[in-house]
Parts: C-alpha cells; sequence; structure tokens
C-alpha cells in the first residue's frame, strides 16, 4: 500500500459549529438551573406581614379592627423595615389611621397612629388674642364655589339712619344716598379677614370635607368628587372669620342694625394657603354641578 497516496484530512468546520452550540447549551442550561434554584430558594424565604382586609379600604381616623387586616407572605427582598410584621398585630389593633388605606395594601408604621388625628387643628394653633367669629354667607351672591378656606375677604356694611341737618363723617370710605328721611350709610366692616373654615348646610366643617378627599386613593377620589353628595356638601351657608378682639367688636355695633346688608369680596390669594389648590379638578366638577342646579 502506497501511504504517499492517502490525503491528509483537516478538521471539519461545522463539527467546530456543533460543539460550541453543544458547550453554550450546556452554559444556558446551567446558569437557567442556578437562576431558577436562587428563585426557589427565596420563595421559600419568606416573611408574614400585616395587609388591609377591608372591602373599599380603611377611611381615615377609623380605629382599625383585627377583622380589617391579615397575614401576608412576601418574599425577603421585598421587606423593608417600616412593614408592619404579623407579630405586631397585637399592637396595631384599636391605633387610628392616618390616612385612607387601600383594601390588600400592605400596612406600615406611620400609616398608623395611637394618637385620634385632631380635627379643625389650625383651631389649635389660633393665637390666643384672636376669635372666631361665625357669619351667614349665601355662596351664590358672594364669590360662588370660588371662595373656600384660606382666602382673605372684605366685608362691607350698608345700613340706614335717620338723616339730621348735621349729619357728617370723617369716614373717607363712606357712601350716602337720601332717601324718605333716611340715609344710606356703607361703611367697611373687615378691610382685610381670613376665611379659617366654612360650613355647609349640616353645619359640618367644609374644611374636613377637603381633608378627607385629600386622603383617598386618586382613583376614590376622583369617584367621590363627581358625587352630588360631594358637591353638596362643600357649598357654603356660614363663613368663620378669623379677627382680632378690636374687629369683633365692630362687627357686633353692626349686627342688630336695621335694614342692613353685608357685601363680601374676595382679595387676592397672593400668599394665602388655599386648600383646593391641592385638588385641580374640585373646582371644575363644582362649576359643572352649580350649572345643573341654576338650569333646574
Amino acid at each position: 500500500m502506497d501511504l504517499s497516496k492517502i490525503k491528509s484530512v483537516s478538521p471539519n468546520r461545522n463539527m467546530f459549529k456543533k460543539t460550541m452550540a453543544v458547550l453554550f447549551s450546556l452554559v444556558v442550561i446551567v446558569g437557567s438551573f442556578y437562576v431558577i434554584t436562587n428563585a426557589n430558594k427565596d420563595a421559600k424565604d419568606t416573611i408574614q406581614v400585616l395587609r388591609v382586609n377591608q372591602k373599599g379600604g380603611i377611611s381615615a381616623y377609623a380605629v382599625l379592627t383585627e377583622k380589617e387586616v391579615e397575614t401576608y407572605s412576601i418574599i425577603k427582598k421585598e421587606y423593608t423595615k417600616d412593614m408592619l410584621l404579623a407579630e405586631d398585630l397585637p399592637d396595631v389593633i384599636n391605633q387610628y389611621t392616618t390616612y385612607y388605606l387601600r383594601d390588600g395594601s400592605i400596612l406600615y408604621r406611620d400609616q398608623l397612629s395611637e394618637e385620634r388625628p385632631l380635627k379643625n387643628e389650625w383651631l389649635y394653633q389660633l393665637e390666643e388674642k384672636q376669635e372666631l367669629l361665625t357669619l351667614p354667607y349665601n355662596y351664590l351672591e358672594a364669590g360662588g364655589d370660588i371662595l373656600t378656606p384660606g382666602d382673605r375677604i372684605r366685608i362691607r356694611v350698608t345700613y340706614e339712619v335717620e338723616t339730621t341737618p348735621s349729619a357728617s363723617t370723617g369716614n373717607p370710605n363712606a357712601m350716602y344716598q337720601s332717601s324718605k328721611g333716611t340715609t344710606s350709610k356703607t361703611d367697611i366692616l373687615f378691610d382685610s379677614i381670613v376665611v379659617k373654615d366654612m360650613l355647609n348646610a349640616n353645619s359640618h366643617s367644609i374644611y374636613e370635607v377637603y381633608k378627607e378627599v385629600l386622603k383617598l386613593s386618586e382613583d376614590k377620589r376622583q369617584e367621590v368628587m363627581k358625587s352630588e353628595d360631594f358637591l353638596k356638601s362643600i357649598q357654603p351657608r356660614a363663613l368663620l372669620l378669623e379677627g382680632s378682639k378690636e374687629q369683633i367688636n365692630t362687627y357686633a355695633r353692626y349686627v342688630n342694625l336695621e335694614n342692613s346688608s353685608i357685601l363680601i369680596t374676595i382679595l387676592s390669594r397672593q400668599n394665602s394657603e388655599i386648600i383646593v389648590d391641592q385638588l385641580p379638578t374640585l373646582q371644575k366638577e363644582v362649576e359643572s354641578w352649580l350649572e345643573k342646579q341654576n338650569s333646574r
């Protein structure tokens, strides 16, 4: 046999590619196995936390009861230190919610308080020398839906006095109109006074109504704001005004005058804290409701 006639055989390139594909597949399989194994390990390494178990959620300032919460397992990687653990259940029962809690949401420490949040907390911040005045208010005649807690207003009072030959005044803001032996006189009652709160037809605080809405989740807030009950609840029938002793004394001198009327105007909101500014869609909803009411 002539060995010189035998051709040398070179490695097959396709074989090299197949070998690399097999090796790559093995790496993918090993990597996937490692990931799945760790995932299974993490899934088994869980922590028991507390979450809301109440259809419709839990409203703000409500007392938390045992039937409104349940234990829920989360993987350890998802746990944060501010979450309430299942072992904390005895400590959280009978505490107060600080704001609205959605059904199914995990409970956090800052969502609960041992003390009931104060209503009308601005009353506790009122200076010792300041006083509150309740003033009847017709929202259709004075600012409509524009006026909200936090606004500053100016109030003028018009009343009648008997005409006398020597009648005169040094008040530059006073205006006169003679009629049948009497004079119609207008004075500035309050040059600038803050609307701290407003009362609706049920004598409930409109400030608190706004606060409750602000604590709701966004979707729930939109639903509530479009309801007729809510829009009625923010229609003021009286104003709560913060004034000094002198301002309140001035009002007392005018309150019992015969044939008197009050004119309310709204001042600039610059440097004022208006709660409605936190609800950008509120004014549109209120205006829409008022248009429907006026068309009836």
